[in-house]
């Protein structure tokens, strides 16, 4: 599987989460699942959650796509510190 594939695999798991806890466990697991890897997925899911159209989404999943976007940035960001 593409690190393309892992990050539309995340975004199709967040479409159904119904809050923010739950997008931060699908995360969580997707950082557990793929240890190493996961720094390489990160930035290809920010660029396909920035992507994303509010018009392809109803409220609840936009929401999600925003915040996972701001907790994405914040550990990326935190990374590099």
């Amino acid at each position: 599987m593409t690190i393309e594939e892992h990050a539309l695999q995340i975004i199709a798991k967040l479409s159904t989460a119904t809050n923010y806890e739950q997008a931060d466990q699908i995360l969580a697991a997707a950082e557990k699942e793929h240890q190493s890897l996961f720094q390489e997925i990160l930035p290809v899911l920010e660029n396909k959650i920035s992507a994303l159209s509010p018009l392809d989404c109803n409220s609840l999943q936009w929401s999600i796509y925003k915040y996972t976007l701001l907790q994405t940035r914040k550990s990326t960001h935190s990374e590099m510190a």
